[in-house]
């Protein structure tokens, strides 16, 4: 399935696109149902169709509508301004008629199980002009894949692309060092303005149809692998030490302690009773240096940036 902008999950809502010829704007109808009570939350420009200016947070329209989009008509009647909007839009089924620069698509493929815990896809993204950033950034665990550790929100890859996921081919090629993916990720967007990701992803199986068990088996569950929960890898020499000092607040330190507890009878001090283990040593003077005969004062320069 091909959808703008990346992948697009409506609920109760479908959009029907109609290429426009001669044009780089594609015409959709979006079909939403809007339950009562609702919020439109959005502006629109004074222009003649009106173009989407600003969507509130609480409209019913935030992530089927979105800023740039030019709207035509709203069930069947032409809208002129947002007065138009607001009146035709009621509570119900509505169909939304608008054009939207369709500068990117993303097509999805499921491919098979290369392993019974593994799911495979390929996305193919295209761009209508190159220099976009797809937004995800990689990095090399223990095993030497390439797995993407961050996808930026709002990017193309954050509808398709998750954390942990593995990288394995691009354009078909398979790859297993990160700046080589880098540089063709990038090279492929700029000159070809399209690439194609295929990538596992952990899951499990779906077991609800499975045969029935025989008594007495045993039922071996694969063990999925996790993913790490930070965004940049640390090295393993500094995860060695974190994990053998994991508990280190609960173990009884060997050392002795700096704070003395006084005797128990021993006359008390103000305080809590504990005293410091410092020895009564005289403070160290330091000298500083100086040249007291007299001479003209430099001037200490303005910093950067100051009046």
């Amino acid at each position: 399935m091909a959808t703008p902008y990346g992948i697009q999950h409506f609920l109760l809502c479908s959009t029907v696109l109609t290429l426009v010829p001669n044009d780089k704007l594609v015409e959709s109808v979006l079909d939403v149902e809007l339950k009562a009570p609702f919020t439109i939350g959005l502006m629109l420009s004074s222009e003649n169709p009106p173009k989407i200016t600003k969507l509130m947070p609480s409209s019913c329209f935030l992530g089927k509508l979105f800023v740039g989009d030019i709207v035509l008509a709203v069930n069947e009647q032409k809208v002129g301004n947002i007065g138009d909007f607001f009146k035709y839009c009621k509570a119900g089924k509505v169909a939304v008629r608008y054009k939207r620069d369709e500068y990117c698509t993303t097509t999805i493929k499921t491919l098979p199980r290369p392993r019974p815990d593994v799911e495979s896809f390929e996305f193919q993204m295209v761009w209508r002009t190159g220099g976009m950033p797809i937004g995800i950034l990689v990095y090399h665990d223990q095993d030497k894949r390439v797995i993407v550790s961050m996808v930026e929100n709002g990017t193309i890859a954050s509808h398709s692309v998750r954390p942990g996921d593995i990288l394995t081919k691009i354009n078909d090629i398979p790859v297993k060092d990160k700046e080589v993916a880098k540089k063709t990720i990038l090279d492929s967007v700029n000159n070809m303005r399209r690439v194609k990701l295929t990538i596992e992803r952990s899951g499990c199986l779906d077991t609800t149809h499975a045969t029935p068990r025989t008594p007495g088996e045993v039922i071996v569950i694969p063990q999925i692998p996790r993913a790490p929960n930070f965004d940049l890898p640390l090295p393993p020499d500094v995860l060695a030490i974190m994990d053998a000092n994991r508990d280190f607040h609960r173990k009884p330190y060997a050392m002795p302690a700096i704070i003395k507890r006084t005797a128990p009878g021993a006359p008390v001090s103000s305080g809590n009773g504990a005293k410091l283990s410092i020895p009564d040593c005289p403070p160290e003077e330091n000298v500083v240096e100086f040249d007291p005969s007299e001479k003209p004062l430099k001037a200490t320069p303005k910093r950067v940036g100051t009046a």
